[in-house]
């Protein structure tokens, strides 16, 4: 038997659109045993629409270990306790791919490096700004590299230990599929170099350590704004995170979870700001500090 913890993941972190992904100290636990046939037991977050089916990420993620190792696999006795909440934003799909990838990987004596492991999570999940943190942790940049060997480069960027994470999670769903449709397919030059320059104005405030900068840093015009009509009261909540303390925030993944980076002081206040804000518009909703995840997944 093999017990995994897989990360959330935040991505597009501000105008890190599909390059910036962080993991957070929120997980998902998948047990795995190799049986005759599949059988999937789960709690927590989505359980009802879980167990009994054989179809999963999680279960596509361990057979193509076994396949891709030539090892032959008729099912397995699957366990998930889904602590990463469903609504949408926090990577809970990048993290049952790598759950399972990994628990595969780890009973049959890791035959597969990290590198390849990602490789194998992209084909599954199509973003590696979701997968590469909750494989290698902290936040990443990551990019596509037809000269890298698994095909994609990635940098693991520091950053500054003194935030904390916010999140606020509304009742609301929210599809990634219709998310992404609001997306055109071209975009203004204006836009592209918007983005650029505050993707890289992120990446330096990390390094540099200059917290002053995060504000501006966060800001987006490709993503974020287009999505906010699918989270009534988004750009509220956003302002009520700023007023109440925090240093950054912005949209977590495609959304409808937003994220903030606060000092310690001011956890508490940001966090009731932005669930009042939800309130405003008749949504309810709850928040959760928690810790960056600076190292991927573990093996129990």
């Amino acid at each position: 038997m093999v017990k995994v913890m897989a990360p959330a993941t935040s991505a597009n972190l501000g105008p890190g659109f599909d390059f910036l992904g962080l993991a957070l100290e929120l997980f998902n636990i998948v047990t795995f045993t190799p049986a005759d046939d599949w059988t999937v037991t789960a709690e927590g977050y989505g359980a009802e629409k879980l167990a009994g089916r054989k179809d999963l990420l999680v279960c596509q993620g361990i057979e193509k270990v076994f396949s891709v190792t030539g090892r032959p696999l008729n099912g397995g006795v699957v366990h998930l306790e889904n602590l990463i909440p469903e609504v949408g934003g926090l990577g809970s799909s990048a993290s049952a791919i790598v759950g399972g990838l990994v628990a595969a990987n780890t009973y049959l004596n890791n035959p597969l490096t990290k590198d390849v492991l990602l490789s194998l999570a992209v084909e599954i999940e199509g973003h590696p700004d979701n997968v590469t943190p909750a494989i290698f942790g902290g936040l990443i940049g990551v990019v596509k590299d037809q000269t890298s060997t698994n095909g994609y480069s990635y940098l693991k960027i520091p950053f500054p230990m003194e935030l904390h994470v916010v999140l606020a999670v509304p009742e609301l769903s929210v599809s990634t599929v219709e998310a992404r449709k609001l997306l055109p397919p071209q975009v203004p030059l204006s836009d592209a170099v918007f983005n650029l320059a505050h993707t890289g104005l992120l990446v330096g405030a990390c390094y540099a350590k200059r917290l002053d900068l995060f504000k501006i840093a966060m800001k987006d015009a490709l993503h974020q704004n287009r999505r906010a009509t699918l989270i009534p009261g988004f750009h509220r909540v956003i302002d009520e995170a700023y007023k109440n303390g925090a240093i950054g925030a912005a949209l977590s993944g495609a959304g409808p979870t937003i994220i903030a980076f606060s000092p310690q002081e001011t956890l508490q206040s940001v966090g009731e700001g932005m669930i009042s804000a939800f309130a405003v518009q008749g949504i309810k909703a709850h928040w959760l500090s928690v810790p960056i995840n600076y190292d991927g997944y573990r093996i129990i």
